[in-house]
Order: C-alpha cells, then structure tokens, then sequence
C-alpha cells in the first residue's frame, strides 16, 4: 500500500501511529497560549509613514522671500533623497516649513538620518540671514496612548500646572512610558510693568532700563584660580533669585540718589496674560463630582502621555493608571479631579476582548452545525483541531513581531471557516470509507487503521490542492501599496498561515484521533439508521435529475443564473447610469461603493476656525457655546475644549495638520461618549443630530468654521474631499480655490467645507525714513524696540529658581491702559544718543496694507487645498457630480480649470501653462486601494489557475473548475442591498477570498469524477455520483464559513467582509453543485 500512498497517506500513516503527535499537540497547546498573553495588543496595526517637518525662520522675510530662498531650494534638496513619497512647503511671514514625508514601510530611523544628513550637506543653499534647519519628526510613535486631565473649582491654573509637572515626573518613572507632555495651564511669570510717568520724573529711558536689566542678570563661570596647590573655579554669582532682587536694581543714579527698578515700575509674581484656554466639561453621562457645580466648565490641565516601540499599550496603560490611583489622595489633593480622557490600552483591550468574543461565538456556532452533520464524535475530532490552528497563526505572529490587533482577529475569524474545511473532508471520508468497509472490516487496530489511511490518502490530493488555491487566493493581498497595505497586511500574513497549520494538523491529528475515538460499532450503526446521511444525497439526486435528463430545463437553468448575475452587478452600476445623476440620494435596491464605512468609535472632534485675527474671547465664546450644547447630551460623558492650543494629537490629527494648529482664532473639542456596548447609537448618528443641534451655534457665528472630525475607520487621509488647485498664478489659484468651496457647498451631502486661502489681515508698517532718523540720531532698531515696549513687551530674561520645572521668565511691558495702538503713533518719542526727545512720527510713518497671505507648495508646486467631509453617503458620488460641475469652468481669459486624479494611476500636475484641480484625499485612497485588491485579485485567478492548468494537465478543465467564482456576485451584492451595507474595500478582500473558496468546491466534485470513471463507473453515472456523494461535505465547509463570517456581519468596518463571505459562500455553494457537474457533463459529451 506504500507504493500508492501519497503525501497525505504517508503523513497521516506516520503520524497515526507515532507518540509524538499528542505530545506535538501540547507543545502546540503551550506555546500558542504563551504567545495569547505575551503577544503585544493594539486596536490598530501601526503604520509606518516616516515623516519630518524641516522649519527655517528668517526673520523680515516676505512670504514670497521665504518661497523663493527658504522652501523651494529645501523642497528641491529633500525630494532627491530616495524613499521620499511627498514634499509639502509652507511659506509664511519670516518662516519656511517643509514637511517631507516618505513611503509608507520605509524605516523610521534609517529615513530620520538620511533627512538629517542632506541638510547638513546642503547647509550652504540656507541664505543670509536664516536660521539654521530645525527637524522636528511627526512620530507616531509619539501619539498620546493615554491623556489624563486635572481639574478643579478650588486651584488656578498655575496650581494645575505646577501640579502637573509633578505628577509627570511621577508618570516618566512608569517602565515603557515614552513622550510626556503637559497641556494647558499657566506658567510663573515675573511681571515688570514700566510707568511712563514714573521714568519721566526720574529722567530714566527705555534704552537705559533695557541695559541696566540686561548686565543686572547673570551667572556664570569666568574661570579658576591656582590658591594652595589646588584649582579653584570663579564664578560671577549676579543672577536674580527673588521678586527682590528685580525690585532693588540700580537702573540710574540722579543727584547723588539710586533709582531702583521699583522706583520706576509695578513689579509683580504671576502669571503672564492669557493666551491660550484649556477647560473640561462634562456631559450628561458623567458621574463626577464636577458635574453639578455652579459652574458649567472648569479650568484644567491634561497630560498625555506616549508608549515605547513595540511595547504592549494595554499593559502600559494599566500601569499608568495604577499610578495614578497610587497618587491620588496624598500627591495629588482630593479637591483636583482626575478625568481619563484618553485610554487607547483600555480601547484596544476592549476591541481584542470583544473580537475574542465573538471568535468564541463563531467557533461554538460551527461546533453546533458539526455535530447536527456528522455526530458528536465526528464534531469533537474536527473541533479539536480549531484552538491548535489558531494558536500556530498566533505563535508565527509573535515571531513576525505582529500585535493582536482588531485586523488580526478579523483574520482568525475569517479564517475560521476555513481552516476547518480539511477536518471535516477527512473526518466525512473516514466515517464514510469506515461505513463502506462494514462487510470487510473487523474490529481490530490493523484493519480499522487501513482504512483510515486510504480515507486519508483519497483525499490528498484534491484538498491539498484546493488549500493552496485558498492560499493563492490571499497572497496578492500582501502587496497592496500605501497605508492600507500595513492595515490590511495580518490578513494576507495569518489566514495563508491558518491554512497550511489546518493542512497539517488535519492529516497528522485526524488520522491519529479516528483511529481512537471512532469505534467501529458507532459507524456501523449510524449507517443502518433510517433516513440517515443518505437523506442529502437523496435530495441532491431529486433537484439534480431533471437538468441532466432535460436540455431544456439545463437551458432554463443557465439562463435564470445568468440574469441573477447581471441583476447582481447592476445593483452597483445603476447609481452611476441613472437619469437622476449620479449624486443625491441612493435608488432603492442598489449598492453604493465607498472605501470603509466609519466606525463606531467612543470620541470624536470638534474644530472651530475662526477668521484670522479673530481675538482669543471672541474664539473662547464659541467654543462655550459648542460646550452648552454638549453638556446636554446624554450620551456624552465629558469634553475637553482648548482655545488657542492644540489638543492631544491622535494619527488622524498628525497627518491632517492639527500639530501645527496654533493662534487665538482656532479652538479644539475633544468629545467623549458612553462606552458603545452601553449605548444604542453608533457614533455616526450622534454626530448627525450633534449637527443639528449645533445650528443656532452656526447662525449666532457666522463667521466661525465648526467642523465636526470622526475618527476615520481606517488610515486616516488629510480630508474625506480633498481638491488641490495648481496653476501659474497664485492670486489666480487662490480665487478658484474659492470657487471650488462654494461649488463643495452647493453639492449633497458635503458638508465641513475649508480651503486654505485665508483671510485679509490688515496689518500695520512703520516705514521709517532712514535719512530723516540719521539726522536725529536714531535709528530703526530704537524704534523697533520702542513698539516692542508700547504694543506688547518681551522677555528679557529669566528668574533664578532651581526648583522649577519650567524656566520663569521675566517680561517687561507697559501698562495695557498705556500700550498704544497704530492710530496713537504720533504719540511716541524716542530718546537719542544726546538725550533729546524725538517723536516717532518725525522719524516714520504708519501704512495700513494687506498681509501676505501664506503660500502652500506640494513636490515643488505651487497649491491651494480645499476640504470637505460627506455627512451620510460615501464619497464617490458627491465627488463624481462636483467633477462633472468644475471640468472645463472659465477661470482667467483663454483659461478653463481642467481636472485629474481620477485614474487608477497618480496625476502629476502641470501648472505651466493651465489651472489643473487634482482630486486627493479619501477618493485617491479609493482608488488606490480597489486598482491593488482588483489588480491582486486578477493575479490570484491567474495564480489559480496555472496551479490547476499544472495539476490537471489540460487548459480547458481548469477554467471549468473556476467557473463557480463568478457565481458568488450572485450572493454578494443583494447580501450588501439585504443588510444595507456599501460594498468596500473589506467587501473586495471578501470577493477575493471567496475565488480560492468556491474553487476548492469545484475541485473536489471534479476530482470525485474523475476518480469514479477511473474505477469504471459512466460519465453520467459518475457526475451524478460526485454531486451526490460530495454534497454534504461541500455544504458543512459552507455553513461553517457563513456561521464564522455571519459574526463579522454586525461589525461597522469589517461587515462588508462577512456579507461577502457568507452571502457569497451560500449562493456559489448551492449553484456550484449544479452548475460545474453540469458544465463538466456537457463538454464530455461533446467529446464522446
């Protein structure tokens, strides 16, 4: 028997009578519950986009100064270095920022060097006048895992700082801890405040008190002495300790009496002026103390705090929070409250234990159809097998250094169909070879492991083959370019991995568990009962019959299948054909396409943008206003609003921008909801009716931009609609910038509209006549540093406080009764050299003009960004009809507005001659995305079927096996319009997966064919048999895949991916039992 055994045979021989395989199986047990706790979690896989913001000021430098000497030659400089994906330049008033961002998957550190040394080398194209480059990297290494924020009614904001800054000390000690970070609060400041009259009467000048308190502060080593055969160092002790100090400078000496500095001005221990705002509110979820006091919001300070590389977030996350509590009571008073309002470790623990969950749930509902199938023995075998896969897929991600993550257990859970299908084949054809040799078998080990083994050995070939197309299906996957390929990439890595693991362990434990637990007696019975297994092929050769007896009923047949198909794709193409247009609300019985529906997430943001030089309590009254509706809310438990600050980044907020959002025009809400499993909303809707809610707010600010961000369900993109103007003219770009917003605003369902244009600021220039000023003996630094004092101060050191955490500055400024503005110009006098008193009006005049307006650069070309985000619907269709709208618009004389970015390939602008609007953002993702899922699932059917060409030794066969893959769109896309779900890109990677499933099918019938007219048996005879005999093992690997993927079907993100799987798996299972046997029965006939 040696000699016809195959590699199945031979496995499932050696293994059925070895000691190793239970002892293999409880190594396997150990190991893969090892690698359950010891493996690190996270909600998301992390993506690796390396990526750097180079920044160069150049103080008096125009706007377009800093374009032409600053960010064009380092665009030009950074975009030589290979790796590198985008440039983005920003040229504002003396500074220059370039963000260079490079290919995802690139290495972080190796990327960081190379930037660092191309700056050095290029060193010398930095002008006259500029700084040197400073390189700050966008980290995401650096994202807050944890924020925690204090607040109190009892303690200001410089106690809240202080505070803070301890208990960050605290937090650094905690192991795996990487980035802290302090938000909010005020610092200590030491406050000159200069009386005018006050220098008058005592004959003391500006420029005097400015030198006196320069060379009055310092402290500093000015060498060492030799004294006794000993060095001794010298120090010049002048550094000012104390209020007092300050108070008890000499700034002049007048008729033989010192003037001090308390003489002339109001010195005071403090806080500097406000110029940011950081409060938390709490919602009507909230359990907290705070939320019934008088008053409504409550000033706070909020650290974040940031995780090592490759550590466990959960587990770091806990640690921070136990020290927390540690803290509480004794470091940290019981009148400060302690609000956790970020826990991306508690998240993600969540979603893992909530996706384990519902792994249990798949794995116990494919138990329950095992055992009304097969029997309770036959069920245990195959159930067996489930927890050593899934803890070998575990233990090779560990070794793969990949976390357990939302995308991994979507894996398992897709996979779990799956990796069970080469039991269940095994473990039928055992019961039924066992069945069969009732007559010839005895009840010893020799005859009863004979049959085993040539049960085993007769199912070779045909699954082995069918894994590999499985496997083949998914490999392409692995090569999906830009985000989504590190997102997406578990799945390509763990479901192959699943398969070869069920491979092995169904013909090495499988054998070895029927040889031992499947007493001849059981089988010998369950095949005399009455109605038993046979019932399904009974029913099978009933349905069957007809179309092989009948060519018209074959006809028939064919015909309704092909109909179903062509209703099933038109369920996608009607939306984009229809005569109502392609955009406004979906036809009913059709499919919309979009990238990933959102996720139903516990937080979102909330921006507001206010108008350049908007002042800090005109924003701070907004965002107060956007709080009074939150507060409301009962399914929001508390927000932290920041005015004139960032809040704590997040992955969405780096590569949108938010880091650099700073000034008191822009404020940030950070919104936490109910935990979703205790609310009945997804967060989608609440930020529907928070829309609504907020329209009284948008109609009392006008002028305000109040944007509502959810967190995106997978990466993350800059905006959802993103329009990115390019053309020869600025002035030109930004004017149809404009008409691109309004056109964003006139379209359905687009909503959070943005460009990047800006707003005219007047801004005020002293023009000082240099001729007049060198005949009064001043000159323009005198008067620079005069309205430096008049408008607004500056620092001019610092207090000596070795126990402070933060340096304590020591600003001097007037007076606000006394700061002038530009209109009280005239009013100023500046002192020369010779003591006189010259006005400044004498010397210079005001000019009221426009400011430069900031200039946005993309890979060296100039551009203007318009944004936009979709309220309900997918982005497709909006974007489609405002493409159709703006292609070919009047934009200048001679001059229309073309547009691009609408190919499977990336447009390259060409601004030389023309205006051009490329479409990035979400669509360019779409696009991106389904051209690799399309391109990779063109090359797994070619994969599949050069295997199949190789394994059948013929062309046609092989394309007749694959026939069943068209069959599943038939299932797909009414079980998208039947559980209203967009197919997505995680519905493609479903439909990808379902060509090596139904293949597997389709192979095992033809296999049984041709091994029945091998032993002699008619072509008709022998289809008819195959369908019949193959029946319920095809129907158990189905329902087992529609029971694991109908988990999935629930989920917001991955839903699209159950739908396929498991509508697509019932409707191409049933018709594969008819339609191949039937296509294969025709073309042999044809040939006999």
């Amino acid at each position: 028997m040696s000699d016809k055994l195959n590699i199945a045979g031979r496995l499932g021989r050696a293994a059925m009578s070895s000691h190793i395989t239970p002892l293999l199986s409880l190594v396997i047990f150990l190991v893969g519950l090892v690698a359950l706790f010891v493996t690190p979690r996270e909600e998301n896989p992390q993506i690796d986009v390396p990526t750097a913001n180079v920044s160069v000021s150049m103080p008096g430098a125009t706007v377009e100064e800093i374009l032409n000497l600053v960010v064009r030659p380092m665009e030009m400089v950074l975009r030589e270095m290979p790796g590198v994906d985008h440039t983005f330049g920003m040229a504002l008033d003396s500074l220059g920022i370039v963000t260079v961002q490079f290919n995802v998957g690139e290495d972080k550190e190796a990327s960081l060097v190379k930037l660092y040394d191309r700056m050095m080398h290029n060193l010398d194209r930095i002008p006259p006048g500029a700084s040197e480059p400073l390189v700050k990297p966008l980290d995401v290494d650096d994202v807050p895992i944890v924020a925690i924020t204090l607040s109190s009614d009892t303690h200001n904001e410089l106690a809240l700082k202080e505070l803070a800054d301890r208990v960050r000390e605290q937090l650094a000690q905690v192991p795996g801890v990487s980035v802290l970070d302090v938000i909010g609060g005020r610092n200590r400041q030491i406050t000159v405040e200069i009386d005018p009259a006050r220098l008058e009467a005592h004959e003391v000048s500006l420029t005097t008190l400015h030198k006196r308190l320069g060379v009055e502060n310092s402290d500093l080593p000015t060498g060492y002495a030799v004294d006794a055969n000993r060095v001794k160092t010298i120090r010049l002790k002048g550094a000012l300790a104390s209020v007092s100090d300050i108070e008890n400078i000499v700034v002049a000496a007048r008729n033989n009496r010192l003037v001090y500095l308390s003489d002339v001005a109001d010195i005071r221990d403090g806080v500097g002026e406000i110029g940011h705002v950081h409060r938390i509110g709490f919602g009507g979820a909230s359990k907290t103390g705070l939320a019934s006091a008088s008053e409504p919001e409550h000033a706070a300070v909020t650290l974040t705090l940031a995780k090592k590389r490759g550590t466990n977030a959960v587990a770091i996350a806990g640690r921070i929070r136990d020290r927390v509590a540690a803290l509480q009571g004794d470091f940290i008073p019981d009148d400060v409250m302690v609000t956790v309002t970020r826990d991306s470790g508690a998240e993600a623990n969540a979603a893992v234990n909530m996706l384990i969950e519902h792994l249990g749930m798949a794995i116990a509902s494919v138990i329950v159809i095992l055992l009304v199938f097969l029997g309770w023995r036959e069920a245990s075998i195959v159930t067996l097998n489930i927890p050593l896969i899934l803890f070998i897929v575990l233990a090779a991600g560990l070794l793969a250094d990949q976390t357990i993550n939302r995308i991994t257990l979507f894996a398992l859970i897709l996979s779990l169909g799956l990796l069970v299908d080469d039991a269940i084949v095994v473990v039928e054809n055992i019961h039924r070879h066992l069945a069969k040799s009732l007559t010839t078998i005895t009840d010893t080990a020799a005859d009863k492991a004979r049959v085993i083994i040539e049960a085993t050995n007769e199912t070779g070939p045909p699954t082995i083959m069918a894994t590999l197309t499985v496997i083949l299906a998914f490999i392409p996957m692995a090569f999906v370019t830009g985000m989504m390929g590190p997102y997406m990439g578990p799945i390509p890595f763990n479901v192959p991995v699943a398969m070869l693991a069920s491979l092995i362990i169904a013909y090495m434990l499988t054998p070895w568990i029927a040889l031992r637990w499947l007493p001849v007696q059981t089988v010998r019975h369950e095949s005399t009962q009455a109605g038993g297994p046979d019932w399904l092929q009974r029913l099978y050769t009933r349905l069957s019959s007809p179309l092989f007896d009948s060519r018209r009923r074959r006809t028939i047949f064919f015909a309704v299948t092909g109909v179903l198909m062509m209703l099933a794709m038109w369920q996608v193409v009607w939306q984009f054909v229809r005569p109502a247009g392609v955009n406004g609300p979906p036809t009913p019985g059709t499919v919309e396409l979009k990238m990933l529906p959102k996720a139903d997430k516990n937080t979102f943001n909330i921006t507001i943008d206010m108008p350049e030089g908007t002042p800090l309590e005109i924003t701070d009254a907004v965002a107060r206003d956007v709080g009074n509706v939150l507060r409301r809310q009962p399914v929001i438990t508390d927000y932290e609003t920041y005015v004139g600050i960032a809040g704590p980044v997040d992955f969405n907020g780096m590569l949108r921008g938010a880091v650099n959002k700073r000034g008191m025009h822009v404020a940030e809400i950070r919104v936490n909801l109910v935990d979703k499993r205790d609310r009945r909303m997804q967060s989608e809707d609440i930020v529907l009716e928070l829309r609504r809610q907020l329209e009284p707010v948008y109609a009392a600010w006008p002028d305000a931009n109040i944007k509502l961000v959810e967190d995106p369900p997978g990466p993350p993109v800059r905006a959802t609609f993103l329009a990115e103007v390019y053309g020869p003219d600025y002035d030109r770009i930004r004017d149809i910038a404009r008409r691109v917003r309004q056109q964003f605003s006139a379209t359905w369902d687009v909503v959070d509209h943005d460009d990047s244009v800006g707003d005219d600021q007047i801004e005020y220039r002293v023009m000082v006549d240099k001729e007049k000023a060198a005949l009064a003996g001043v000159d323009a630094g005198q008067l620079g540093e005069l309205m430096r004092n008049f408008v607004g101060g500056h620092d001019i050191g610092k207090l000596q406080v070795p126990t402070a955490r933060e340096p304590v500055p020591i600003r001097i400024q007037m007076p606000r009764h006394f700061r002038i503005a530009p209109r009280d110009f005239d009013r100023l006098f500046i002192t020369n050299d010779r003591g006189d008193q010259i006005p400044a009006a004498a010397v210079a005049r005001i000019e009221e003009v426009v400011a430069d307006r900031p200039i946005y650069t993309k890979d060296m070309n100039p551009v203007a960004y318009v944004s936009a985000e979709p309220a309900t619907r997918s982005q497709v269709y909006p974007l489609l009809a405002m493409d159709a709208q703006l292609d070919g618009v009047d934009v200048a004389a001679g001059s229309r507005l073309t547009t691009g970015g609408m190919g499977f390939t990336r447009s390259v602008p060409d601004n030389t001659f023309g205006y051009q609007l490329l479409w990035d953002g979400e669509m360019r993702l779409t696009l991106d995305v389904f051209r690799d899922l399309g391109a990779a699932f063109i090359v797994a059917l070619v994969l599949i079927y050069l295997l199949l060409v190789a394994y059948y030794g013929g062309f046609i066969l092989p394309l007749i096996v694959m026939g069943a893959i068209p069959l599943t769109m038939i299932g797909i896309f009414p079980g998208h319009w039947i559980t209203q779900q967009p197919f997505t890109a995680t519905s493609m990677i479903g439909m990808i997966a379902l060509a090596g499933i139904v293949v597997r099918n389709s192979l095992l019938l033809i296999d049984f064919i041709l091994a029945y007219r091998a032993q002699g048996a008619s072509l008709e005879d022998a289809v008819r048999e195959a369908g019949a005999v193959r029946a319920r093992p095809i129907l158990l690997t189905a329902l087992a895949i529609i029971a694991g993927s109908s988990i999935l079907i629930m989920d917001p993100v991955f839903g699209g991916l159950g739908v396929s799987m498991a509508f697509g798996t019932l409707a191409s299972t049933v018709l594969t039992l008819f339609v191949i046997p039937l296509i294969y029965y025709l073309w042999q006939r044809r040939k006999i």
